[in-house]
């Protein structure tokens, strides 16, 4: 079984680098099987480059510089590109468990089934009694480890950590998954997912979805760093996490009432950034909710 590891970059040297170092440091695995895919959004220099290949010199390594900007663009020349049967996207600033790339190919031979696996990121934050209550009223997250909500929104992943065994799941962790390559066959470009393409890991998941199961394995963890370099400003973050959820609501079953549920959990975002006095935050969601409104879609 061969393994393509497709990390996405955008001027995060110094977080790759972090990134490729837990990869040279994995155990158990037959490293000529497997290729480290860079894709460059930003403005890797040759040193750099070069530096970067040298940390996984025994891997096969490929880079390819990119013309137009967007992770979700990234993610489909990823895709064009491999070599291999299996891509794990990785996002630039995790750091992996170095027995993490042998589990995974263990549980795509475990799990033959499988379309996708992905792992559990382990600096995700413990939900307090309140903040639980908050995201079950206005529908964050299911209250099943397995499900999206009502609204089709994935905050129940915070439930991952305490899991031990492999188990069946509707959507995997965007910092850390992986598909088989057939299962993404014919995946198309999608206008909405532009720049930082909020929501582009829950539309791969579900694309996937519809040709295998989705694996969710605990035992395959990784440290989501979450870089603050290079990420789009809240206003537009907000702004997407509103568009780009109405809009991958077409992928879904039973998705008329979900075009209602999502208006309700849209009032507990507005609520939340309120209660912060997070007043870009809060401009993005509303700008978000206006479009939506009158671009009629």
């Amino acid at each position: 079984m061969t393994l393509t590891i497709a990390i996405c970059t955008r001027n995060r040297f110094t977080d790759l680098k972090r990134c490729l170092l837990s990869l040279s440091k994995q155990k158990e695995i037959k490293k000529e099987s497997i290729e480290v895919l860079i894709i460059d959004d930003g403005e890797l220099s040759v040193d750099e480059i070069n530096t970067l290949e040298n940390i996984v010199f025994k891997y096969q390594f490929s880079y390819y510089k990119k013309k137009k900007a967007g992770l979700f663009l990234s993610r489909l020349k990823a895709v064009e590109r491999s070599k291999n049967e299996i891509i794990l996207f990785l996002d630039d600033d995790v750091v992996l468990d170095e027995n993490y790339l042998s589990l995974l190919l263990k549980t795509y031979e475990d799990f033959p089934k499988a379309a996708g696996v992905g792992g559990v990121d382990m600096l995700l934050p413990k939900y307090g009694f309140l903040r639980k209550l908050y995201s079950r009223i206005f529908l964050y997250h299911s209250g099943d480890k397995s499900k999206l909500s009502l609204s089709m929104m994935n905050s129940s992943m915070y439930l991952w950590q305490d899991e031990k065994e492999p188990f069946l799941s509707e959507f995997l962790d965007g910092c850390n998954m992986s598909f088989k390559k057939s299962a993404l066959k014919d995946v198309e470009f999608q206008d909405y997912f532009n720049h930082y393409s909020l929501g582009e890991d829950l539309f791969f998941s579900l694309y996937a979805l519809k040709r295998g199961d989705l694996m969710v394995n605990p035992s395959l963890k990784v440290k989501h760093i979450k870089s603050p370099l290079s990420r789009d400003r809240a206003e537009n973050v907000a702004f997407m996490k509103v568009v780009n959820h109405y809009k991958l609501l077409k992928y879904s079953n039973n998705k008329n009432y979900k075009y209602i549920t999502i208006w309700w959990t849209y009032t507990g975002y507005l609520f939340a950034s309120f209660c912060k006095m997070d007043f870009k935050e809060l401009k993005g969601y509303m700008k978000g909710m206006k479009y939506l409104v009158y671009e009629k879609i």
